[in-house]
């Protein structure tokens, strides 16, 4: 399915195209574990963001793009609902308490810890071709939700993002910091060079921001995935930080995690209390939603981390089709 898509995407809408998308949007599968699949919603959501090239805007909004996404979003919603389970009962007074400790970092094993103490520098590159799904694009996935939200919460939720894109200063959006700790690694640094290396369970926590994104009516489960996305971040960075500094990293390999630390002390406080506190005291019906994509969240983090860190235990790639990873 995927190959597919990146072959129709070099070239404009045609019948042909068409009719190939409405077959393979039949295909049944199980998506949260299924590679392809996941590989695919990521890529049909390329074109919303302009990825992929000038040719791939012009299917946008075609019909049997968009009947496909929706098709392969069905099955990936079904299972988001499975892996949350029964929801916690969370009065809205309480709300962003239940987020902060939702957020706060485990005692128990640990990807940022593994990275501090023990990660080889090539492991260390595997985190980035993992993390370069997301943050070689950080924050344009939530800011999808910015014209949706009224009241209270959009002054916080605006200043994060902000934030997020350097306060306007150039040179300082965060995806920048990232492209720029690549380079410092001699990674690559566009993106889309590692989506394709990448396993299913880090496509799909990028997946699920662009699925809650694409809707207004799942507003409140995006603003549960971007508090989710700040509660603990500078605790975790920090290890990355100076796991990096253990790997002997240049100062400005390390920058971007630098950024973390100082942003997300403060955006935690932000996102709990001032952005998602008081949306949902305004929009009282939109807590169970918003409770929804904070712990979906929590468990996809938590699967994608598990699976790079047993991988490394095992002595092998986290990589989709690599067995072994270097030890240097």
């Amino acid at each position: 399915m995927s190959e597919i898509l990146v072959n129709i995407f070099r070239r404009p809408p045609e019948s042909d195209d068409k009719s190939v998308l409405e077959a393979i949007s039949a295909t049944e599968v199980e998506a949260i574990s299924d590679e392809d699949l996941q590989l695919s919603l990521f890529l049909c959501y390329g074109p919303q963001y302009c990825l992929f090239g000038e040719t791939a805007q012009n299917w946008e909004w075609d019909a049997s793009l968009v009947e496909l996404r929706k098709r392969l979003e069905t099955r990936f919603a079904r299972e988001l609902g499975e892996i949350a389970g029964p929801l916690p009962e969370v009065d809205v007074e309480k709300l962003p308490e239940f987020l902060m400790e939702l957020g706060k970092p485990s005692p128990g094993r640990s990807l940022s810890r593994y990275i501090k103490q023990e990660a080889s520098m090539a492991q260390f590159q595997e985190f980035l071709m993992h993390r370069s799904v997301y943050s070689l694009m950080e924050a344009d996935h939530h800011s999808l939700v910015i014209p949706r939200v009224r009241g209270g919460g959009k002054p916080a939720l605006v200043e994060i993002q902000a934030d997020e894109y350097g306060g306007g200063i150039p040179g300082r959006l965060h995806s920048q910091l990232f492209e720029l700790t690549l380079a410092e690694l001699g990674m690559l640094t566009e993106f889309g060079s590692y989506f394709e290396d990448v396993p299913a369970c880090s496509l799909e926590t990028v997946n699920v921001i662009s699925y809650f994104g694409t809707y207004g009516r799942h507003r409140g489960a995006l603003l549960g995935n971007l508090a989710l996305t700040e509660i603990g971040s500078h605790y975790v960075n920090r290890n990355f930080r100076n796991g990096l500094q253990r790997l002997n990293g240049s100062d400005d390999s390390w920058i971007f995690f630098q950024e973390h630390i100082v942003a997300d002390a403060v955006h935690e406080q932000l996102a709990a209390y001032d952005m998602c506190g008081k949306f949902v005291r305004e929009n009282p019906r939109e807590l169970s939603d918003l409770v929804f994509g904070a712990v979906v969240t929590a468990e996809l983090g938590a699967r994608a981390n598990e699976s790079m860190l047993s991988a490394w235990e095992r002595g092998e790639s986290s990589l989709r089709g690599k067995t072994s990873v270097a030890a240097s």
